[in-house]
């Protein structure tokens, strides 16, 4: 089954806002093994979308629509679809009845713009919005499924994972099973040569490679209509990628890496301080991200500035004089320093230059030096990472995550890409 996604919107158009509901609906629309062919965004306008919709229905199996169901005048979506598909809007009493009674019990004022979200084309379906007034729409039109979801994320993202995604699964007759392994500290190009041709002893599995700021994920797709085949393909995927890469696996599914560091933290009943110069607090942020992080973060010390490092970390003037303050010896003494002072078993310390601007011919933009302090004693790691500013500080948090990650369970700080 072939899809096409239309996004309905001015505000995308003009790029102040990213199209968000199109990664997510072609995500879970993947998960379902729904491929999707194509992808078009249509300005506010009857004629635009109407455009769109008969594009879309010529060459794809089915086509989902999000957008343009509000109350408002440049709300245009249902309008073009019952033109484009000559099917004449009527009011469903059901899904009017629903919009009054969410809007009662809210406590707002109804004003006669909102019931226009109960007009449906002829023939049409309404799939129930638990988050937000205007439904969502199906319509089969000469066999071809057309959707028509909210433009609002949260009511979108729901509407697509209780109906949508169930429905296309059901009308395809396949089998999906997916699983998403995260890796970090390796490249994709790497991953690619350990893994090789194995993917290919995995029938009806697809291989994709996902590579971020955070690492690279490895998300597996098996799909299929032998349902003990599927599950034989997926089990079998699923152990030959721990056995070929398991040292650089650190979480699967959607686990973040600070969300493994704070299990093993709690598992050790350890605290944690972190100590950051050039990552401004970025570190201390993703730690504090997670729900409940405070029943192992301790405090975190941003020191920028040399006199800081000094005066709240204990670092040596002469370390910095002799070595300057993107130098391993500085981020040993950092770590140590938050480690001491906050009174946590672990601390965590970065300190690096993220550019534009302070790189040398030794020390260019992009060096990072990370250490851990623990009970065991300390170490650094040294690095030097490409790209933008943004790009250095996130690679920086991510990889102080991980070594912390590494040293709590015990693992190599320097696993041997053999």
């Amino acid at each position: 089954m072939l899809v096409e996604i239309v996004t309905i919107g001015n505000e995308v158009l003009s790029g102040r806002t990213l199209d968000t509901n199109f990664a997510f609906l072609a995500r879970a629309l993947e998960a379902a093994s729904v491929q999707v062919g194509w992808h078009s965004t249509a300005a506010d306008a009857v004629e635009r979308i109407g455009e769109a919709i008969r594009l879309a229905l010529d060459r794809a199996d089915a086509v989902v629509v999000t957008g343009g169901l509000g109350p408002t005048p440049d709300d245009m979506t249902r309008k073009a679809v019952a033109t484009v598909l000559g099917r004449p809007l009527q009011l469903d009493e059901a899904v009017r009845e629903r919009i009054l009674t969410r809007i009662r019990r809210a406590g707002r004022k109804i004003l006669p713009a909102i019931e226009s979200q109960a007009l449906l084309p002829l023939g049409a379906e309404a799939w129930p919005n638990e988050l937000g007034t205007a439904p969502g729409i199906l319509i089969v039109h000469k066999g071809k499924p057309v959707v028509l979801l909210p433009g609002v994320p949260a009511e979108m993202e729901a509407l697509a994972t209780t109906c949508l995604v169930p429905y296309l699964r059901e009308r395809s007759g396949r089998r999906v099973e997916t699983f998403t392994l995260r890796t970090a500290g390796v490249y994709e190009s790497w991953l690619h040569e350990k893994i090789g041709q194995a993917p290919t002893a995995w029938p009806g599995a697809t291989l994709a490679y996902l590579p971020s700021y955070f690492g690279v994920d490895l998300r597996v797709t098996v799909s299929g209509t032998d349902e003990a085949r599927v599950l034989d393909s997926t089990g079998r995927a699923y152990d030959e990628l721990k056995a070929l890469i398991g040292p650089w696996i650190y979480a699967e599914g959607e686990q973040t890496m600070e969300e493994v560091l704070g299990e093993l933290l709690l598992e050790r009943k350890w605290r944690l301080a972190t100590a950051e110069s050039c990552t401004g607090g970025l570190l201390a942020k993703r730690i504090t991200d997670v729900p409940g992080a405070s029943r192992y973060f301790e405090r975190g010390f941003v020191t920028y500035s040399d006199a800081a490092k000094v005066s709240q970390l204990g670092v040596r003037e002469a370390d910095l004089v002799a070595h300057g303050a993107v130098s391993e010896p500085v981020a040993m003494q950092m770590a140590d320093g938050a480690r001491e002072r906050s009174g946590a078993e672990l601390g965590i310390a970065i300190t690096g230059i993220a550019g534009p601007g302070g790189g040398t011919a030794a020390k260019p933009v992009g060096t990072v030096h990370i250490a851990v302090a623990s009970p065991e004693g300390a170490a650094a790691r040294k690095f030097h990472f490409l790209g933008t500013r943004r790009t250095v500080r996130e690679r920086s948090a991510q990889t102080a995550l991980d070594l912390a990650r590494r040293r709590l369970a015990g693992l190599p700080l320097d696993p041997k890409l053999d």
